[in-house]
């Protein structure tokens, strides 16, 4: 296929939201827009300032658009005169629109012309469309297109497709048909996608119907998608489904995590899953955990199934994390639940986390104690870090907390480390850390 299609297919206000994103909100250097055939014989006007007697001439109007400086000026006024051309007389707009370099102003053009012959001579838009459109913003015609369409009456509205034969247009037209046709007839839209032919027309319009299905029924998504789809379309659709079924069932979310994937998709879908899932029932989803790829996957769905329980039993929570084996999941979560602690007693967090059995996990606690108490009492917590045993922890920790307080209150910040009986190494270690970045 080619590049990769939109994640949310087209919706109902589509056609709004190009021709006006495309109209006024363009912006493209004006160095790369050459102007219009006329500009250097069109007589001196003052920098955005259209010339007068537009209405009456338009061509004149767009080579006075054409001279303007300022993006988004320039695309409004040649949008403007442009659309009102179109209106007026399409095929001298079309005349004038042949002789524009390509480029934003010939894409605006275009979308405008095609946009007005799709409602009164559909055919002849898709036979121009087809001459003319080249571009990915070009396209966007095709999707507004056939959204409009497929909402009057799909069936007649596939037959069309045929005209349509550059493969990101193919794309974008049985996207947008689908995704209209879905919220009229989903039996028949699915159906329909089911059925054509070629294995990039139905992979696009059988996205954009499951993803229609995903919002309604997720569970039914998820598996006509791994019936239907391959990826990256499997993918993107499961995700999809299973943030809607996360936000109304996360048990039922919870055994498909492992199906997507590995990957950013399966990442996303079980750190939200275990947050959803640990605040309703924490120990079925410390069960869950398992089922999931050990490493930075687990890890952070662990710390967000901790951050949801937290609250709840904060005790239980930080039993579980020191039972932890020992390891890159412990070191993980045990700095995690000492910030949680940290931020309801600092003393109690320091006092949890130095019975840590891991050396790891016991140093990274203690310098997340450091961090997550100085963004309330810096100077207490600066005070605290300086105390522990000379080494690598302490060093740490200190660092945390005496950037904490540099960024609150410099002058104190500095005072204090002049004043600390500290390794002079350390101390200008401190002092550079603490130095505005340049």
């Amino acid at each position: 296929m080619p590049s990769s299609p939109p994640r949310r297919v087209w919706p109902i206000a589509l056609v709004g939201i190009a021709l006006v994103l495309l109209a006024l909100w363009w912006i493209r250097p004006p160095e790369a827009r050459p102007p219009g055939p006329g500009a250097a014989a069109a007589p001196s006007t003052p920098v955005n300032a259209p010339a007068a007697g537009a209405e009456a001439d338009p061509s004149s109007a767009l080579v006075a658009a054409l001279r303007l400086t300022e993006p988004r000026p320039r695309a409004r006024a040649f949008g403007t005169a442009f659309q009102a051309w179109v209106e007026r007389d399409p095929a001298a707009a079309l005349a004038y629109l042949r002789t524009l370099p390509r480029g934003a102003e010939f894409s605006q053009g275009l979308l405008f012309l095609l946009e007005h012959l799709g409602r009164t001579e559909p055919d002849r838009a898709l036979a121009l469309a087809a001459e003319l459109a080249a571009s990915r913003d070009d396209f966007a015609f095709y999707s507004s297109f056939f959204h409009r369409l497929g909402l009057e009456n799909a069936a007649a509205a596939s037959a069309r497709l045929a005209a349509v034969t550059a493969p990101l247009a193919r794309d974008f037209a049985h996207r947008a048909l689908a995704d209209a046709w879905v919220r009229t007839d989903p039996a028949a839209a699915l159906a329909w996608a089911r059925g054509l032919a070629a294995p990039a027309d139905r992979a696009a319009a059988l996205e954009a119907v499951l993803l229609d299905t995903a919002r309604r029924d997720p569970l039914e998504a998820i598996q006509l998608a791994q019936q239907s789809l391959a990826e990256p379309g499997l993918g993107r659709t499961v995700s999809a489904a299973l943030r809607q079924l996360t936000a109304t069932d996360p048990a039922a979310a919870a055994p498909l995590v492992p199906l997507l994937p590995p990957g950013d998709l399966q990442l996303r879908a079980a750190v939200d899953v275990a947050r959803a899932f640990g605040e309703r029932d924490a120990a079925a989803a410390l069960s869950w955990l398992d089922t999931l790829p050990a490493g930075r996957t687990r890890d952070l769905a662990r710390n967000n199934l901790l951050t949801a329980w937290f609250p709840r039993e904060p005790d239980a929570a930080a039993r579980y994390t020191a039972a932890l084996p020992p390891g890159p999941g412990l070191d993980s979560a045990a700095g995690h639940v000492a910030g949680l602690l940290a931020a309801r007693d600092p003393l109690a967090a320091a006092a949890w986390a130095e019975r840590l059995g891991a050396d790891s996990a016991r140093a990274g606690a203690l310098v997340m104690v450091a961090s997550a108490w100085a963004q309330r009492e810096p100077a207490a917590a600066v005070a605290w870090s300086a105390a522990l045993p000379a080494g690598s922890t302490r060093d740490a920790a200190l660092a945390g907390a005496h950037s904490y307080w540099t960024l609150r209150d410099a002058a104190a910040a500095r005072a204090w480390l002049d004043a600390a009986a500290l390794p002079d190494g350390l101390k200008q270690r401190l002092r550079e850390a603490a130095a505005p970045r340049r």
